[in-house]
């Protein structure tokens, strides 16, 4: 987490759309990125808490508070992010990007169990 916030505040848009889980990397919007990460100045990161979950692959959520300002002001966002490792990296499973799969074919994030009985929660706005 800490480093795709450093990725914002560095406008790193690459590194964000490699570390976002690669299933989902085709429906970023990397202009919006772009334009959100450059447009705003960074204020901050605070990290509430990490919970490792240790299936195959391994999940793990993360709660944390960013803060930034930009041309309407002073902003804070909270948020518990969903993130899989897959070959030794670990990815953010982006809630905000939908998936071309279904119930019950097997989850993008390789676990090997069918998408609705694995991360199929994490990827509903």
């Amino acid at each position: 987490m800490r480093s795709r916030y450093s990725a914002y505040t560095l406008g790193l848009i690459d590194y964000l759309r490699d570390t976002t889980l690669p299933a989902q990397q085709a429906g970023l919007d990397l202009a919006g990125i772009r334009a959100w990460s450059l447009g705003s100045t960074w204020l901050g990161l605070e990290v509430e808490s990490s919970e490792l979950i240790g299936a195959q692959p391994e999940h793990a959520f993360v709660t944390f508070t960013a803060s930034w300002h930009d041309g309407n002001g002073e902003h804070s966002h909270r948020e518990r992010s969903a993130f899989v490792q897959q070959g030794g990296r670990w990815y953010f499973i982006d809630p905000t990007v939908a998936l071309k799969v279904g119930r019950n074919e097997p989850c993008p994030c390789g676990s090997g169990q069918k998408f609705k009985k694995c991360c199929s929660g994490y990827m509903s706005p």
